[in-house]
């Protein structure tokens, strides 16, 4: 306690000391260094060559709400058995965790818990205060001018790398450092603000480190992630071994797409390859031709598999275009491609509960990562669903249903074709999951709805018959049951177990 008493008391002399005249990099840098001395003093610092941390928390998964309410409970991911080492002297870091979704998930990976490793460089290293403030005081960072922000001084830096970040550092304890903040790009929300708080400052070794760890985005004031530490270790003498290279995050191949017409007039637009999730293999949907105009289905994944199944599906009838987008839900990978499909003046369709959210996504700028929507602006148009909606001319009559009894999507639609006996849906069945945990759901609408469908065109998967697409649900519900037996023989009780499945006649029970 005497030392950090002594810091307050360097830190309010320092700041009284320095000359009104000052240049903007000279203040930030005093404030920075002040910092430093909170924290253990600036040669102590620059002395440590590594440090880890352990612990546990939450993680949240990407816009996986239950609804698009913004009081809808979320979908979380716990972290244990989480180190994670810092190489300062390389500017690395290397993550460590088990994680384990908090709700039930159709791929094994989600539930298993292996132990993931993956290593950190450049910005993605700066989300802890000792790194940061380092990185802040390196003579090659760039200084920028201090403002205020709750009564805080928040000073800019650019890293060598160009990387921009600021740091605000709390006068009120001693000025260590009270969050890092920085800007990323991201397919739904446009540029998002990622603010880092740091709480719970206590000594370890001599060096003043906080053991509460919380993000933040701007986007509904969501907070992302949440760590307690549970220990500290400086100048490790036997960290563990790095990978040579940061994991590079999974995009879609560079396959083709895959278009097939699969009854007059109607197409199936996909990518060979899952894109967002790489065990499920195909992803797109169907494309769909009126008289005047095309409907397609779905804007998943990504900004650019969106536009190149937008291109494809232009290039199909002379003369039509893509002037509808059915978005079955809200979830990041289902959306991901909205605002692509908004700048090309799309209208959307969708629940009518989607709609506020939906306008939140397209309304949020994207200045500091331009997008296609950044680059050519357009209000969004859109349909709603309440309970069917139904577009019809003289070539083509499509139903659109709100999806019901579906626990993993309230706000959801499908798409049917009464004609062709095609249905068209996203997170019903796909044949590459390992675990469905709602397998009454395909059939529930159908019987609620009274359709008789004998195609299935899935968001991701392969289309195939209705009939063994019901088959391989009620496989899949039984091996998620299998899973739940297995865990609770053990004393686990899994999210989603056991499967709440009742349609007696479809039972897995003989």
């Amino acid at each position: 306690m005497r030392i950090l008493l002594l810091c307050g008391t360097i830190a309010a002399f320092s700041l009284a000391t320095l000359p009104a005249n000052a240049q903007d990099g000279e203040q930030s840098r005093a404030l920075l260094e002040l910092a430093a001395q909170s924290m253990g003093g600036l040669d102590r610092l620059q002395d440590i060559e590594n440090f880890t941390l352990t612990g546990f928390g939450q993680r949240y998964v990407s816009n996986g709400s239950l609804a698009a309410h913004p009081e809808a409970p979320t979908k979380w991911q716990s972290v244990a058995d989480a180190r994670r080492s810092f190489d300062l002297a390389n500017g690395r870091a290397l993550l460590e965790e088990r994680r384990n979704y908090m709700f039930p998930f159709a791929l094994q990976r989600g539930h298993d818990l292996t132990r993931t490793r993956s290593l950190q460089t450049g910005r993605s290293v700066l989300d802890h205060p000792l790194p940061a403030l380092l990185a802040a005081l390196d003579p090659d960072t760039t200084l920028g001018s201090v403002h205020y922000e709750d009564g805080m001084p928040v000073i800019p830096f650019t890293t060598e790398r160009g990387e921009l970040l600021w740091i605000a550092l709390d006068p009120e304890d001693h000025h260590l450092p009270a969050w890092v903040r920085w800007i990323s790009g991201d397919a739904m929300l446009g540029d998002v603000t990622n603010t880092f708080w740091f709480t719970g400052y206590l000594p370890f070794e001599g060096v003043y480190l906080p053991i509460g760890l919380t993000q933040r985005i701007d986007w509904r004031d969501q907070i992302v992630f949440s760590f307690q530490v549970d220990s500290y270790r400086i100048d490790v003498a036997d960290l563990p071994q790095f990978p040579d290279a940061p994991s590079a995050p999974f995009v879609h191949s560079a396959g083709e797409l895959i278009v097939d017409e699969v009854s007059p007039g109607v197409w199936d637009v996909r990518f060979p390859d899952g894109n967002v999730l790489p065990e499920l293999e195909a992803t797109g949907g169907a494309v769909i031709e009126f008289e005047d105009y095309l409907v397609m289905m779905e804007p998943y994944a990504s900004e650019g598999q969106t536009l190149d199944r937008i291109d494809a599906a232009n290039a199909l009838v002379p003369g039509k275009e893509v002037e509808y987008m059915i978005v079955s839900h809200h979830h990041s990978d289902h959306a991901a491609g909205l605002r692509a499909a908004v700048s090309r003046g799309i209208t959307i369709i969708g629940h009518r509960r989607n709609e506020d959210l939906y306008r939140e996504l397209v309304a949020r700028p994207a200045v500091y990562y331009p997008d296609a929507l950044a680059e050519n602006p357009q209000p969004l148009r859109f349909l709603p669903v309440d309970d069917v909606l139904v577009l019809e001319d003289a070539m083509q009559r499509l139903e659109i249903y709100h999806v019901v009894g579906h626990l993993h999507m309230s706000d959801a639609v499908f798409a049917y074709l009464p004609e062709e006996r095609i249905i068209m849906h996203a997170d019903f069945a796909d044949e590459n999951y390992q675990w469905n945990w709602w397998p009454g759901a395909l059939l529930d609408n159908v019987e609620h709805y009274g359709l008789d469908p004998e195609l299935s065109i899935p968001v991701h998967g392969t289309r195939d018959t209705f009939a063994a697409k019901v088959a391989r649900v009620m496989e899949q519900a039984q091996a998620a049951q299998d899973f739940c037996d297995t865990l609770e023989a053990s004393g686990i009780y899994q999210f989603g177990c056991p499967v709440q499945f009742t349609r007696e006649s479809y039972s897995w029970e003989e």
